[in-house]
């Protein structure tokens, strides 16, 4: 029965897909995704190509790296303060094939995610062992654990020391063509991860967070499921852990496995609002941008005092995620959404 409804499902896909493409949700994602296909041909400028363009990049790998984290958290409820372990090994581990072993670099960037997949089975074993906020602590420990093991100068002939590995390659060249690269890889994990929220599998990760005793009394092997959960999600981390390194072309201990790497990924899924998946990418292009911008103000003179706001933009991110707790408990998706389809079905004359 199962496999006829899937068959069913695959031969209607076009049709399926048309009808989707004609909800409010589907048109909405579409037009983004236009817009996102023609942004690297709006200017020539060399400022606009070379320093704004990869700014999308950049909001495109981190929301990557923000929908793993809530597929873990959000849809399995397995909280982790320590994402940054599958972000920075799989980082490192392309790195290396790529720097000392002369491994294509798409060879590295399959090796560095499957990397981070064992690092999620090694790691989510004796992490599940602990609930709530003792497993968020675990995770934690264990990557101040790995940062601090990549900083020992005594073990630089094993982890490259503080300085790491750099001259890498970058994906491209050209940014257009590596902007377009990332783009497609993230279109294609927004749609896995999605389809995997969405499926049986997906129904076993909420159950086991939703009631894990529950799950567990009903015949569910949580701790399987969990540890499949963490392995999955460690992939996709992964995978936007081999970008960030060829996008930066150097790895290093602080950069890669840094903690605040972690609270990123937890901040950007949060602004988006958690078990969206989507909201993990509006929260990251919100994240780069606004860090963006305050870069760019720079200075601020008012009257005798003078404001670096580049060196207060860590306050401005925790007075904006309040603010967003606050009056947005869900993330600030569904109520854009929200508003933006009323304000179509007045456009309508709904």
């Amino acid at each position: 029965m199962v496999k006829e409804k899937m068959k069913e499902k695959i031969n209607n896909f076009p049709g399926y897909l048309k009808s989707w493409g004609t909800t409010f949700i589907g048109g909405l994602t579409i037009l983004c995704l236009i817009i996102l296909t023609v942004i690297p041909f709006l200017s020539n400028d060399l400022k606009y190509v070379y320093v704004f363009l990869p700014q999308f990049t950049l909001a495109m790998i981190f929301a990557i790296f923000a929908a793993s984290w809530d597929l873990l958290t959000g849809i399995s409820g397995q909280i982790s303060f320590g994402h940054a372990i599958f972000f920075g090994v799989a980082g490192y581990i392309c790195a290396y094939f790529i720097d000392y072993q002369g491994f294509p670099t798409w060879v590295a960037i399959v090796l560095g995610s499957l990397g981070a997949v064992f690092f999620g089975l090694l790691i989510g074993i004796p992490c599940l062992r602990l609930k709530g906020p003792y497993l968020a602590l675990g995770t934690l420990a264990f990557s101040l654990i790995l940062l601090k093991l990549f900083l020992q100068g005594s073990l630089a002939h094993i982890f490259f020391g503080s300085e790491g590995i750099s001259g890498l390659p970058s994906l491209s060249d050209d940014p257009i063509i590596e902007y377009f690269i990332i783009f497609i890889f993230t279109i294609i994990s927004f749609i896995v991860i999605i389809q995997i929220s969405k499926s049986k599998l997906g129904t076993i990760f909420k159950s086991i967070r939703d009631d894990e005793t529950g799950a567990d009394a009903s015949g569910i092997n949580t701790t399987k499921y969990k540890v499949i959960a963490f392995m999955i999600s460690a992939f996709f981390a992964g995978l936007a852990g081999t970008f960030y390194a060829l996008y930066n072309t150097a790895v290093n201990p602080t950069g890669n496995f840094g903690t605040l790497n972690s609270f990123f990924a937890i901040l950007m899924a949060s602004l988006g609002g958690l078990t969206t998946i989507t909201g993990a990418a509006l929260g990251a292009f919100f994240f780069i941008f606004l860090e963006y911008i305050l870069i760019e103000i720079g200075v601020i003179e008012i009257g005798n005092l003078i404001i670096d706001v580049s060196l207060w933009k860590f306050a401005i991110f925790a007075l904006i995620l309040i603010i967003v707790v606050r009056f947005a408990e869900r993330g600030i998706l569904r109520p854009i959404l929200e508003h933006l389809k009323d304000l179509w079905d007045v456009l309508m004359g709904r």
